[in-house]
């Protein structure tokens, strides 16, 4: 996690969903994607959910809970929802969906978003996301409480310490120390909730020096072409990374019968939990690190793959304390689960790697 965490990603102040849908249809937008079907109604947050969690953001020192709620279709529980908010002496804002009133584009540009630094969203069915209009969960209250979510979150503090984080050409806006552009539709459009926003006027002209996934891992991790094992980066998530591995027929790890040699299974691992940290410090001014695997346990290998296959690595990282990390992956090839297991794994400085 970042060294330079602000307050501890302490927040002033929670949005709760109440409502469902949204007749907006923003493309980058959380409320684009409610479901509205008898199915997923029955998983919404019940009413004994919604006042425990107004009760522990209460805990956390919250100050001020915002309702969104659908002008057409409101919660049957709002006004208890209320009573309880008023009674713990927070403040309450009431947020009905409706259009913007015709903003246009300069009066929006004027308008500058930075609620990640104290403050996130809960949805219909109790998931955590630094905002409503950013698609990337970061918990769901149902599994961790709010406290545990916020703090274990590496995306919140990330956000919080944009100057430290934030890839690309924004780094060199002169607005950049108060602004890092819309993260919603930056993550909506390249993948990467740390990337330049596309969409600014100040980047109309350095779209190229902009990050997008999928991107090739060649300068996220220190191994050259026939020791590097991994391809692309696919995806980024909390504390999550989607990675591609093709191994060609002259690779070293290959056997003579074209099948892959079982340690390296373990070797795609360590290598990406390297593409994951390399990735979050890529193109932002910090030490791109290497390092090395120190060892592996609960390795089983399922099946057989063999030189050309597609391999899909899905990697979460459970445990870090300073440069020692502890990771767990499961390897598919076709959607078949190949190998899984947990690698413990020691980064070192390396270099700075800058578009």
């Amino acid at each position: 996690m970042n060294n330079n965490i602000i307050n501890n990603n302490i927040i002033n102040s929670i949005e709760i969903d109440l409502g469902g849908s949204c007749n907006l249809n923003c493309f980058f937008c959380y409320f684009t994607k409610v479901k509205t079907s008898d199915k997923f109604n029955k998983n919404k947050l019940l009413l004994d959910e919604i006042i425990d969690l107004i009760n522990q953001a209460n805990e956390l020192g919250v100050q001020k809970v915002i309702l969104f709620n659908n002008s057409s279709n409101q919660h049957p529980d709002t006004a208890e929802i209320l009573k309880l908010i008023n009674k713990k002496n927070m403040q309450m804002e009431f947020s009905l969906r409706k259009p913007c009133n015709n903003l246009s584009v300069n009066e929006n540009a004027l308008i500058k978003c930075l609620k990640h630094k104290d403050s996130c969203f809960i949805n219909l069915y109790g998931s955590v996301y630094p905002c409503a209009g950013m698609r990337l969960s970061i918990g769901n209250i149902r599994q961790n409480r709010l406290k545990k979510i916020l703090f274990d979150s590496e995306v919140l503090a990330n956000l919080k310490n944009h100057e430290f984080s934030i890839k690309g050409p924004c780094r060199k806006c002169d607005k950049f120390s108060n602004c890092y552009g819309c993260r919603a539709r930056t993550f909506a459009l390249t993948g990467d909730y740390l990337a330049s926003d596309p969409l600014c006027p100040e980047n109309h002209d350095k779209l190229e020096k902009i990050t997008y996934l999928p991107m090739s891992v060649e300068k996220l991790v220190p191994q050259k072409q026939g020791m590097r094992v991994v391809t692309n980066l696919l995806t980024v998530k909390e504390r999550y990374a989607k990675v591609e591995s093709i191994f060609p027929a002259n690779s070293p790890f290959i056997k003579k019968d074209g099948s892959l040699e079982e340690f390296a299974y373990m070797e795609v691992m360590a290598q990406s939990a390297g593409v994951m940290d390399g990735f979050e410090k890529f193109d932002t001014g910090k030490l791109s690190p290497g390092g090395f695997l120190i060892g592996g346990q609960k390795i089983n290998i399922y099946a057989k793959t063999f030189a050309g296959d597609k391999l899909i690595i899905d990697i979460y990282k459970t445990t870090k304390f300073g440069n020692f990390g502890i990771l767990t992956a499961k390897i598919y090839c076709k959607d078949i689960l190949i190998a899984e297991g947990e690698v413990k794994i020691y980064q070192t400085d390396g270099v700075n790697n800058e578009i």
